[in-house]
């Protein structure tokens, strides 16, 4: 069974501290001690993505540098590609306080195919996903034939964080807008766990994974939507280092999935959700 990890991040000293040293974690890192989690080469992250048999694992880039001053992913995003092109798909970060600067240089990411998509953070970018300072991104993604993966869940323990920006409406609104745009709501839209499986239902154009949320309340409900009447649209997501990518993996074979809509989560949607990117798999 070919496997693609939708959200994935290696867990190496450079990566993890985008997240320990970046001020909107500051307070899940006190409580969870995250910072104290094990650490890897990128050598070793691949052995490890092999031998639990993922295939291709989406690298999403964050930059949130104009809300919190952090300095964006994207060369580390970069820095996995070249190391290993056939398990790495790169999807560089997008801050909309940059403007065209930010613009130009997805543009050019994509161009250069270091990027096979974007990665946006509206709570943490403290712009709501409808928001105009988008729309050129959005225009440009539908251009290449590019998916948009969103941050569309709660990410928990993030005081000056509002879930608004992420609202399932927002959400809706851009899947509207940009009929032809492929999107991947990550998290699940959490806690809006019914409205983003209404909006998936009225977008086609819309994906969704459960990382970070199959276990909280009302998480039942991805499972019955992914075994029914959206088994078309769910994509794995490990949402690694902050889960493990392996009790990941074991959790989704073991949540009551068909064998059928567990293979087309694991790879058939990923393939459609990348479009033309799909030719690297």
């Amino acid at each position: 069974m070919h496997i693609i990890d939708c959200r994935y991040r290696p867990n190496t000293p450079a990566w993890m501290n985008t997240f320990t040293r970046n001020p909107v974690y500051e307070e899940y890192v006190k409580l969870t001690g995250f910072d104290k989690k094990p650490v890897q080469s990128l050598a070793d992250c691949a052995a490890r993505l092999a031998s639990l048999g993922i295939d291709k694992a989406l690298v999403s880039g964050r930059d949130i540098e104009s809300t919190y001053a952090a300095p964006a992913s994207n060369d580390l995003v970069d820095a996995c590609v070249a190391a290993y092109p056939s398990l790495f798909i790169g999807i560089h970060g997008y801050d909309p306080h940059k403007g065209m600067t930010a613009y130009k240089a997805m543009r050019r990411a994509i161009r250069e195919q270091r990027s096979r998509g974007a990665s946006i953070e509206p709570s943490m970018a403290h712009c709501p996903m409808d928001d105009a300072r988008y729309y050129p991104l959005y225009a440009l993604c539908c251009d290449y034939d590019v998916p948009v993966l969103v941050t569309a869940g709660l990410s928990p323990n993030m005081p000056k964080v509002l879930l608004s920006h992420s609202s399932p409406l927002a959400l809706d609104k851009v899947a509207a807008d940009f009929p032809d745009l492929r999107i991947l709501a990550s998290h699940g839209g959490y806690p809006w766990v019914n409205e983003t499986i209404a909006v998936c239902l009225r977008h086609r154009n819309i994906y969704i994974d459960f990382s970070s949320s199959i276990n909280k309340p009302m998480g039942e409900e991805y499972i019955k939507a992914a075994n029914g009447c959206l088994a078309d649209r769910f994509v794995f997501s490990s949402a690694h280092p902050f889960a493990d990518v392996a009790d990941a993996l074991e959790q989704a074979r073991h949540i009551g999935l068909s064998r059928e809509n567990l293979e087309k989560m694991f790879s058939e949607n990923a393939r459609r959700l990348l479009g033309s990117a799909q030719e690297i798999i």
